[in-house]
């Protein structure tokens, strides 16, 4: 089977290659073959669906009925492991301007929903559209949360945050995530809500003042900028606030001076209370005016379920009917006293128990997902990562219940995101999905697919078709097993889609 990409070892004192490994792009002589005698391939009527595409393959004219386009993918380096010096580069950077040259080739095939169901041809390549209609992304019930970096896309095109150049820069990469069926929106309540990870540090959208009576008001000029903008590009409609719980718990002010003033507020003390009472009380009366109360968390990242209990009640006792969000590591049953409404769990810590809780949740409204960050090494989307663990990424949730995916990085760029794909000690490819200007990664589009495939099992469960079917294979989605690395993916992939396509 096809897996993009390929890694090239340098030695970087030397300036010469010492050693080539075909890790990504790993076509077997049996896998050619197969392709020679029956490059097929099928979609779902609504159905977007990105491919590599073998070089031996004349396209030619694109099937009338279908929507198609062909491009090639651009190599970019970076350090397979951080704290060394060897670089490799993997074909990840989707150019759709071209389909000649450079190195493979991609297509992306959009299947109208009115397209009539049958065999149509590409070239050497046979498009099977299955008589089922997959919904637009902005449907999909899969839960995808992948956090936007505006700063980011204002540092690379060099305009001003949130002016309208800065507007015009990040629509194309946000209008890319919803192709994915985005439904949250980040959003910062304070500075630097995760310190300075990041190559950009991520500011405020709420600017507060205090004025010489020590009283606070608020600013949600950018705020409700943003939210509109992001809601114009199809995210959302939930807006993810982060944080009342900021790594170093600092929040800020302008004084009566002019003065930027920042103060430690720990969840509890006097400090949080001055702070973040005025704040929930002001910003509930505000999203309640703009109808957007309902769609608004108060978003909290990997926190002690002490100071999240804290929280919670704090903003209960301020902002009654406001809803908590949490990425965290342990089970929602063990927050005891506190309702969690978006729960997100870190892979590897996806037991029995855990996922025992999940369908009661799904009976109660609340969201239940699950993460991949800096780990496992496997599964992952790193630019080490073969594309086919992208899809298995997508695809989980649909196999064993849970609602979707998250992950911390959207589009936190490095210094050159199309040269180097390295960022300090993250694994290279942890911090970004896409690339400036709306251009998707392999990744990316492999994820997507997955993702797409994972509403495709709920509407055939919805169905009650296949059960029997998808129960086998759902087995051999095993979380242990793929971080362990004894998993096939690129082979699981293919039975998958054998099967939803059908």
């Amino acid at each position: 089977m096809i897996d993009a990409g390929v890694a090239i070892w340098y030695d970087t004192g030397m300036k010469k290659s010492i050693k080539v490994s075909v890790a990504l792009l790993a076509v077997s002589a049996a896998a050619w073959c197969a392709f020679a005698d029956d490059f097929k391939v099928a979609a779902w009527r609504g159905e977007t669906l990105a491919l590599l595409v073998p070089d031996y393959t004349e396209l030619g004219e694109p099937p009338a009925g279908l929507e198609v386009r062909c491009g090639v993918l651009r190599p970019v380096r970076y350090r397979p492991v951080p704290s060394e010096l060897q670089i490799a580069e993997c074909y990840d950077v989707v150019d759709w301007s071209t389909s000649a040259g450079g190195g493979p080739r991609v297509a992306e095939i959009s299947v109208p929903k009115d397209a009539k169901p049958g065999l149509y041809k590409w070239g050497l390549m046979d498009i099977e559209v299955v008589d089922r209609e997959l919904p637009p992304p902005s449907e999909w019930k899969y839960y995808l949360d992948l956090w936007q970096h505006p700063w980011a896309v204002a540092r690379y095109a060099k305009v001003q945050p949130f002016s309208k150049a800065h507007y015009a820069a990040m629509r194309p990469l946000w209008e890319l995530l919803a192709s994915a069926g985005q439904k949250a929106l980040t959003v910062t309540l304070v500075d630097q809500p995760w310190h300075h990870q990041c190559r950009d540090a991520y500011g405020t959208m709420v600017a507060a003042k205090k004025d010489a009576a020590g009283k606070l008001s608020f600013d949600y000029t950018i705020f409700d900028e943003y939210v509109a903008f992001g809601r114009s590009c199809g995210i959302g409609p939930h807006i993810a606030c982060y944080t009342m719980c900021p790594w170093g718990d600092l929040v800020g002010w302008t004084d009566a001076d002019g003065k930027s003033v920042k103060v430690k507020a720990r969840p509890g003390s006097k400090e949080f209370e001055d702070f973040w009472g005025p704040f929930l009380e002001a910003f509930t009366a505000h999203l309640k005016e703009k109808g957007w109360f309902a769609d608004t968390f108060i978003s909290m990242d990997e926190r002690a379920p002490e100071d999240v209990k804290r929280i919670a009640n704090f903003v209960q006792a301020h902002a009654p009917g406001m809803k908590i969000a949490l990425a965290g590591n342990r089970k929602p049953s063990e927050f005891v006293g506190i309702t969690i409404d978006n729960y997100c769990q870190y892979l590897g810590h996806l037991t029995d128990d855990f996922l025992a809780e999940v369908a009661e949740r799904q009976t109660k409204g609340f969201v239940t997902t699950y993460y991949v960050c800096c780990g496992p090494a496997r599964p992952n989307t790193f630019l080490s990562s073969p594309p086919a663990e992208n899809f298995w990424i997508g695809v989980y949730p649909g196999m064993v219940g849970l609602d979707g995916f998250l992950r911390w990085a959207w589009n936190s760029w490095p210094e050159e995101p199309f040269y180097d794909g390295s960022f300090r000690g993250w694994r290279a490819g942890d911090t970004y999905f896409a690339y400036p200007g709306g251009v998707p990664s392999y990744r990316f589009l492999e994820m997507r697919n997955g993702i797409a495939t994972a509403e495709k099992i709920r509407i055939l469960k919805e169905k009650g078709l296949f059960k029997d079917e998808i129960a086998a294979l759902a087995k051999r989605y095993n979380y242990k097993e793929a971080m362990a690395g004894k998993t096939n993916c690129a082979k699981l992939k293919e039975e998958t889609l054998k099967l939803v396509n059908k």
